[in-house]
């Protein structure tokens, strides 16, 4: 076993385990549609959330490229931030219940501020390993984008306004079309 693959495997099970929560998330909610009341501001989230977790999987596969050694402390950092994104995931959507109206817009403005901070924490923790485990530039796209970006989270867990979080909604949301776009990542096997 390579280290890539010892390191990517429990890697790959928290972002499995995240997808596998909205993925279950969205189908109970749906099961229940006539007692949701529907916000596509979470809506989008819920697309944002599936399209980072799934392309921090895709990038996980640049660590197998030249990376031979790994510390416990790389690794530790790596999981940490992985984590982040599981926590925020969970958050995106309500339980659904046996009974009782769910308002996804009520319950978005009730998690923003633990959901940002999480997101917040997950784009910061993301430049580093961009720049540590990736030898991004520290100053570059994978870097500094998702210092910026972080910023603007920080900026909804302080925000109360429904114009800046239905912004940061849209702004993530190209964002991360953005990062996907420009991924030039080719994975290849040769027999």
């Amino acid at each position: 076993m390579s280290p890539f693959e010892f390191i990517t495997i429990f890697c790959s099970l928290i972002l499995g385990l995240a997808l596998t929560h909205i993925f279950g998330a969205v189908s109970d909610l749906y099961e229940i549609r006539d007692r949701v009341k529907a916000y596509w501001l979470n809506s989008l989230w819920v697309v944002t959330v599936v399209m980072w977790s799934i392309f921090t999987w895709w990038g996980l596969w640049n660590l197998s490229i030249d990376r031979i050694e790994w510390s416990y402390a790389q690794y530790w950092f790596l999981v940490t931030n992985l984590a982040s994104i599981y926590f925020f995931t969970t958050l995106v959507l309500p339980k659904a219940t046996d009974e009782g109206v769910i308002d996804l817009e009520t319950h978005y403005f009730s998690v923003h501020k633990a959901f940002f901070s999480i997101v917040a924490f997950s784009l910061f923790s993301s430049a580093a390993v961009n720049y540590s485990l990736f030898g991004e530039p520290l100053i570059g796209p994978m870097t500094i984008m998702p210092s910026i970006v972080g910023c603007a989270a920080l900026g909804a867990v302080f925000s109360e306004s429904r114009t800046y979080h239905k912004a940061i909604g849209v702004f993530m949301f190209v964002m991360f079309i953005a990062f996907q776009l420009t991924d030039n990542t080719v994975i290849s096997y040769t027999l």
